[in-house]
């Protein structure tokens, strides 16, 4: 690595990769995303309605956590970091065909080891029903669970096809796989859900088969354009093959830094139900409404991120690997700020707007809007990590995540273990937001100890500047909220949108302007990349 080399003056245009390709490529993917965190709020709202926030939602979303788990272990997040550097360093240096022998290699390895799982683990839960004496919660979960679990196998082909887009250059159609998904459970509560009974916790089973179907979906998407690209499916399993081992030493420890991430969730779960049992789903729907902006620029940028990174480590242009992950930090501040601030300050009005309605009432709504403005606090930091985190996948350094995910997982133990009384669901939310923020402030210093420098005096002054530049947005928003709420009837729908929509876009139109004012470089460059995509 030329660490040697005398840094260039940081700019977002000081890369062989113009601004253009990283905002088109990150656009292509947002509007993908964006059609599916739009789609995926359609679906929270539906499912606040027919759920509510009680214990069958809180069963159904802990259960779902499980199948989760693996889908992030195996599909888009351990085993994405560990192939697609193998994969593209694979298309780079010896061409399609060794690339996609690679492929097929291990997508036979991961069939295998998904079914012994789903196998083993389905017929682990099914004993634990017919042997142990449950309550009928304990027995709900343990269903919801058994039945959801073999989703996990297609979601994470469906991943491992999607890391192979992405190495390929195709951003969108793995984005928006995840539409199907969102339209599959819609449908489900509509169509699946009546066909299993009459009471709620037998209803709810059928929501759990429209996940399973939902994944099958999402990987029958992708093979179209695997076809297209030259992909022909060829089983080749051979435990010992290079491509094997050299994946298998990358995914373990990058499997133990999901876990890490992934037994945060599972835990804020857990603790929620000691405080209540509305507290597990209440935390869920918010981290849905923190995921839309997460999701539209942050993963979308994350997804475009890990094959430009590896493309260019395996070039070892590393002055253009510093210059690009500094570029990614700076449009990510741009856009994140804002965001967190608007979550906080409208968290309650957006809330009752989408959710407030059904078995969803006013009391639901208090506590989801407490959990998302701490959840909303951890927003930047959760979406700087995926880059600094894509940083050192592309170096293929998967360890350095890994240890720095366990030390986040322990002080989110910790946190939440202090905050969750006085604080309830705030409180567990709050804890994850500060692990968070501890793990991206720990990759980055270890990324720029890595790389000799990451430029973190010019990143902490265009944060503060943006930071700034929210305030008198989140202002404007507080004023604007206040004055249509004088002045429009309450409890009504004009009311509920007129306070979310109102103070967004006045907000945006101040933000636009402030941040013009107070950080030229990155809005210029943002605008120049959509001109020019």
């Amino acid at each position: 690595m030329d660490r040697t080399a005398k840094p260039t003056t940081p700019s977002l245009h000081n890369s062989t990769t113009p601004p253009s390709s990283m905002v088109r490529s990150t656009g292509a993917v947002g509007v993908a995303t964006m059609t599916s965190r739009v789609l995926g709020l359609v679906r929270e709202m539906i499912f606040a309605s027919f759920m509510g926030q009680g214990l069958e939602a809180s069963a159904f979303f802990y259960a779902f956590t499980i199948p989760n788990l693996f889908r992030r272990l195996l599909g888009e997040g351990a085993l994405s970091a560990a192939f697609v550097p193998v994969f593209t360093e694979r298309l780079h240096k010896e061409g399609r065909d060794a690339a996609w022998r690679a492929a097929n290699t291990v997508a036979s390895a991961v069939s295998v080891i998904l079914v012994a799982i789903a196998v083993l683990f389905i017929g682990g839960l099914l004993l634990v029903l017919a042997v142990l004496d449950m309550s009928g919660s304990q027995q709900l979960i343990v269903r919801l669970t058994a039945t959801m679990f073999p989703y996990m196998i297609f979601i994470c082909l469906a991943g491992l096809a999607m890391g192979v887009l992405n190495s390929m250059r195709h951003f969108f159609v793995p984005a928006f796989s995840p539409v199907l998904m969102n339209i599959v459970l819609i449908g489900s509560v509509y169509i699946l859900c009546p066909l299993f009974g009459r009471t709620l916790d037998s209803q709810v089973m059928g929501l759990a088969v429209g996940v399973l179907f939902g994944g099958v979906v999402q990987l029958a998407y992708q093979v179209p354009q695997l076809w297209r690209e030259g992909w022909r499916p060829r089983w080749s399993l051979n435990w010992r093959d290079e491509i094997l081992l050299q994946v298998g030493r990358l995914i373990t420890p990058s499997v133990i830094g999901v876990v890490a991430y992934q037994i945060n969730v599972i835990v804020a779960r857990t603790l929620g139900f000691l405080v209540g049992d509305y507290v597990p789903a209440a935390l869920n729907n918010a981290d849905r409404l923190m995921e839309l902006p997460l999701g539209v620029f942050s993963v979308s940028l994350a997804t475009y991120m890990l094959p430009t990174l590896s493309a260019i480590a395996a070039r070892n242009a590393m002055e253009e690997f510093r210059l690009e992950i500094g570029r990614a930090l700076r449009f990510l501040m741009v856009i994140t700020v804002p965001a967190t601030v608007g979550l906080i300050v409208l968290s309650e009005p957006i809330v009752r707007l989408l959710f407030e309605r059904g078995r969803f009432d006013a009391e639901s709504t208090g506590h989801c809007a407490f959990a998302l403005q701490f959840t909303a606090i951890g927003l930047s930091f959760y979406s700087g990590t995926s880059i600094l985190a894509r940083g050192f996948y592309a170096l293929k350094d998967t360890r350095t995540p890994m240890y720095v995910s366990l030390c986040s997982m322990a002080a989110n133990l910790a946190f939440s273990l202090c905050l969750m009384w006085p604080m309830k669901e705030g409180g567990l939310a709050l804890a994850n937001s500060l692990s968070a923020i501890l793990n991206s402030i720990i990759l980055f210093v270890l990324l720029r100890r890595r790389l000799g420098t990451l430029h973190g005096r010019l990143l902490a002054s265009g944060a503060a500047r943006v930071t700034v530049a929210a305030l008198i947005m989140a202002a404007a928003c507080w004023a604007t909220h206040h004055w249509l709420a004088d002045w429009l009837p309450p409890t009504t729908l004009a009311h509920n949108l007129a306070l979310v929509f109102g103070p967004i876009t006045v907000g945006a139109a101040v933000y636009f302007v402030a941040a013009f004012v107070l950080a030229r470089e990155e809005m210029r460059a943002i605008l120049h990349g959509y001109r020019h995509g």
